[in-house]
């Protein structure tokens, strides 16, 4: 790994790690997973190599639906998605963790390219132990983590899984509250795991010398000097940033002013944490009054 930097996203959930993702892999200098979200190390820590399999299999199946009826150019083109997902199989289905495979995995096709890297958001809320493994597994290793204003992240967060099972707006509005609610008491672990800040920060800072670390705002991504902010990091060329591109943006639906109100109660030493660590926060983590 001498020759080539190794990236890792490793979030915050939805706060554009999608468009990252989308920005980077247009970067001619650096090579990532094409279908992104390898989730290696998580589904090896935390026992869910077989149900990741199984994800990735009926991704592959959805894939080959689409294959039935298209042209030539858009077959082939699933033709490849399908053979990485295979590729992937393959190193995933070991049920061992191999990290020379791995970092082979993530080099193969690069054409030269300066960066290889792997951007899965849930990497956040993996052990110290396991991120600093992570951090010695090339001689420059790079972590970018993105945060975003609590709120917003966390409902953007509930409205995504509340829009998997599709359904009205009023179905897709019902199934927000209603995870919004069991997280305001405690029951979804998941989502609350994704809201600590601090816990995460903490984890990468300790693990992640100041030099492997690029920690930046979703409110200041979107922009031409962040874009050339991210590649000086990596060690690679200016690049022109997509800035009008959404990628995966969730279904519009606003906070009620209650449950607004509940979450800034609950998210305000997060809201303490990373100003207290940054000095400052983006103007619209000050916004956090009901309704804002």
């Amino acid at each position: 790994m001498a020759d080539v930097t190794l990236l890792f996203g490793i979030g915050a959930t939805k706060a554009g790690t999608s468009w990252l993702q989308f920005y980077l892999e247009r970067h001619p200098e650096v090579h990532l997973w094409r279908h992104k979200e390898l989730h290696y190390f998580d589904a090896l820590d935390h026992g869910r190599v077989m149900e990741t399999i199984d994800q990735l299999c009926r991704k592959r199946a959805g894939l080959r639906d689409r294959m039935q009826g298209a042209d030539a150019a858009k077959a082939a083109a699933l033709r490849e998605d399908v053979a990485e997902i295979d590729r992937y199989l393959g190193l995933l289905g070991r049920g061992e963790e191999s990290a020379g495979a791995y970092v082979a995995f993530l080099k193969k096709g690069r054409r030269g390219a300066k960066v290889v890297g792997d951007i899965t958001p849930a990497y956040a809320l993996l052990s110290e132990a396991r991120l600093k493994m992570m951090a010695g597994l090339a001689p420059a290793t790079r972590f970018i983590y993105i945060l975003r204003d609590p709120i917003d992240r966390l409902w953007s967060n509930i409205r995504m899984m509340a829009g998997w099972k599709g359904g009205s707006d009023a179905d897709v509005a019902d199934r927000a509250n209603w995870i919004f609610d069991r997280w305001a008491r405690g029951e979804e672990q998941a989502v609350s795991e994704r809201c600590d800040y601090a816990g995460a920060l903490g984890r990468l800072t300790r693990a992640v010398p100041d030099a492997g670390r690029l920690i930046t705002f979703y409110e200041e991504l979107f922009s031409q000097e962040t874009a050339r902010r991210i590649c000086a990091f990596l060690g690679v060329s200016d690049h022109p940033a997509p800035l009008e591109r959404r990628v995966h943006a969730g279904p519009a639906l606003p906070l009620d002013v209650a449950r607004r109100a509940l979450a800034a109660d609950r998210l305000a030493p997060q809201y303490d944490y990373v100003e207290k660590m940054f000095g400052r926060v983006p103007a619209r983590w000050q916004s956090t009054a009901v309704g804002a």
